[in-house]
This record gives C-alpha cells, structure tokens and sequence, in this order.
C-alpha cells in the first residue's frame, strides 16, 4: 500500500520476488508488491504513493537498488528524541538524494485533497476530476501504481497510527480512522508490516 526503501544498517540485504531479486545496500519495493527481505538488520522507510518523496523516486520497477549517501545518519535517527516530522523528512530526503519534486498533476492534487478531508466514494472523486468511476479508476491506478481502495486503507493506517501516537487505545484510534474494528486494523497492519501491531507498537515510540 506504500512504496519501501528497504536499507541494509551493516550490509547488503536482498529482496525477490517470484519473478525477481535484487542485492544492493538499499532497495525500492514498489507499492503492491509482495517480497522477501533476507537482511541482518534493517530500516525500512514507508512512501505514500503520492508524496512529494514518492513522486521524486520515480517509483516504477518493482524492485530497484537505491543509492544512500549516509547510513549512519538515518542510525542516528533512530537515537535521536523529540525529531519533528519535518526533521525527519529533510534527512530521508538528504540520505536517498530527492532533491526534486516533479510537479503533481492538479486533479491528482484535488483528489488527494478530498481523500485527506473524507472517505468520499469513487462516484464522488471521478465527478472532480470530470472522469467516469471506470476511467477514474485506472486513470489512479496510472498515478499512484494503487487501486483506490488500496491506497485508502493506506491512508486509514496512517490515521490510525496518528491516534495512537497521540494516546489513544488502538480500538479507539481503529475506529476513529474508519476502520471497523480494531481486527480489521490489525489485520492491515499485518498486511503491510508482516507484524501483529500490539507487538510491533510495543517496542517504538510514535509521535504525531
């Protein structure tokens, strides 16, 4: 549901595919695809398919090594306390050398505006964009690489993960991003993190 860069912190990791594997210090898995990570330890880093950060990588293959100019820096990161998400960006940024953004196409902008703001229905996003529901759905699926629903559950995860940094219970932060109960949030979070969320929460600290 994100694309994932994939670092390895002391060596090179590999990641296949059924159809493919690539070794490299660092690797894209292009959002959609599932893989195997065989690594020692490692930092994984979560694009939203339509950040600036993803638009920058040009995400396209589903595997691809990536250059990092400082690991040790994103290892710092880990250390390092009260880091806004600001701080946190420029560094990602800086480390995978994104320094630019290719414009994002306006309607593209209006959708994501409306997704952010409510858990609008296709109907409603094809009609502002001034495309039918069919043709709106692969013109996103062209945009983002995601199915809409794939990319909503995404943005579900994200809020539900924001809740809970900002103290709430995970049944309450599950329902107040639109899932159906915390089940089906843990369900997503397996999906995505191949981790149960209690226990991958228990051991970080989130900020919102």
């Amino acid at each position: 549901m994100a694309h994932q860069i994939t670092i390895g912190l002391t060596t090179n990791l590999t990641v296949s595919t059924p159809d493919m594997s690539v070794t490299a210090r660092a690797v894209c898995i292009r959002a959609g695809v599932a893989h195997r990570v065989e690594a020692v330890e490692v930092m994984s880093i979560y694009l939203d398919a339509l950040s600036a950060e993803a638009r920058a990588l040009h995400a396209g293959a589903d595997l691809a090594a990536v250059e990092v100019q400082d690991v040790a820096a994103l290892q710092a990161l880990l250390e390092t306390p009260d880091l806004t998400a600001q701080d946190v960006q420029q560094l990602v940024c800086h480390v995978l050398n994104l320094s630019v953004t290719p414009a994002i196409d306006p309607r593209l902008q209006t959708v994501l505006v409306a997704l952010r703001a409510s858990m609008h229905g296709r109907q409603y996003l094809a009609r502002l964009v001034h495309l039918s529901p069919t043709r709106f759905s692969h013109w996103f699926v062209e945009q983002t690489g995601l199915p809409l629903r794939s990319y909503r559950k995404w943005s579900r995860l994200v809020a539900a993960l924001q809740h809970i940094a900002a103290g709430r219970s995970l049944t309450e932060a599950a329902h107040a991003a639109g899932f159906a109960d915390a089940a089906h949030f843990s369900r997503t979070f397996r999906n995505l993190f191949g981790l149960d969320p209690t226990s991958a929460l228990g051991h970080v600290s989130l900020s919102s």
